[in-house]
């Protein structure tokens, strides 16, 4: 390089970016604000991290009743992988989660878009809708017990008005598995298609108004402009539903009692680890089957994170 190009080129330090320094107002700003996110950080170290890792070591321990442990071992995985009732727990939950969250998603996106025209009584159907999401999973299924009773239940009630053989909603093992995702679709739509109607009610409605003016069909519109702009808010719902439905327990547990009989056929991964935990009180193996719930559901999530940001980015 000549001297004449050094003469031109600027000083280093006037080619570094200017850094400014903090002034004092925003030196108190940052401090103020960790401050005030200080009692979220603490709760989440108490109440999450620390359960959590300590639950992590507990899985490789004897723990039982009196909160005693003598060994650290890989005996409760062992021990897990190779037990039927929880291959059982895999098999049931995985079907809850294939039957109920292409259902909820659906069906709350075609509530969302009812509630989403401008009909009468809008406030109303929008009111027994939301219902599901305020009431008691206790209240849920004692309703849904007395719907599906064999003897006097309303459903069996209805089948016998035409003549149909009544049904063992929650005592026939063919059944059991059905009736289980009816409650657990009917209790998880309402918060769902709220969610979506948000989503619907934030697209802009010149975008519609253009559609309309150019002669485009409310189903061809449906397709090349509701569902490409919803795409982000329906992945949200169904990421949400299927972490929700792998972690299914009040629903089973209410409905069929700790005792039933068609344990095979409805018991989830959530219901066995609360088996384990507090009736067999073996919490090292309750505390194993905890972290593979984590696991499955982590592993399964990231997964479908990745297809969803394949998808956008097509």
């Amino acid at each position: 390089m000549s001297y004449s190009d050094e003469a031109a080129s600027p000083p280093l330090s006037a080619r570094e970016p200017n850094k400014k320094a903090l002034t004092r107002l925003e030196k108190e700003e940052r401090f103020w604000g960790w401050i005030m996110i200080l009692p979220l950080l603490a709760g989440l170290v108490i109440f999450y991290f620390t359960p959590f890792f300590q639950n992590v070591f507990y899985s490789f321990t004897d723990l039982g009743e009196f909160q005693i442990w003598t060994t650290i071992s890989l005996d409760n995985y062992i021990n897990l992988f190779s037990d039927d009732e929880f291959r059982s727990a895999i098999v049931n939950t995985l079907a809850y989660v294939f039957i109920c969250v292409p259902v909820i998603t659906v069906l709350s996106l075609l509530l969302a878009m009812g509630l989403n025209q401008a009909i009468r009584g809008q406030w109303l159907f929008r009111t027994l809708l939301f219902l599901p999401a305020v009431t008691m999973p206790a209240a849920i299924a004692m309703v849904w017990q007395w719907l599906m009773n064999r003897n006097f239940g309303l459903l069996n009630q209805i089948l016998a008005y035409f003549d149909i053989p009544a049904i063992g909603w929650l005592s026939d093992p063919d059944i059991v598995r059905l009736s289980a995702s009816l409650v657990i679709i009917w209790s998880a739509i309402a918060l769902k298609m709220i969610i979506l109607l948000a989503g619907l009610q934030g697209i802009p409605k010149q975008i519609y108004e253009a559609m309309s003016l150019d002669g485009i069909s409310k189903l061809r519109g449906f397709w090349s402009i509701t569902l490409p702009l919803m795409i982000p808010t329906l992945f949200f719902v169904l990421v949400i539903s299927f972490i929700e439905t792998l972690q299914i327990f009040d629903v089973v547990y209410l409905l069929f009692g700790s005792s039933s009989m068609v344990d095979d056929q409805t018991m989830t991964i959530a219901y066995l680890f609360y088996k384990y935990a507090f009736i067999y009180h073996e919490k090292g193996y309750a505390s194993a089957i905890a972290v593979v719930i984590f696991v499955i559901t982590m592993v399964l999530t990231l997964l479908q994170i990745w297809i969803g940001k394949r998808l956008k980015a097509q």
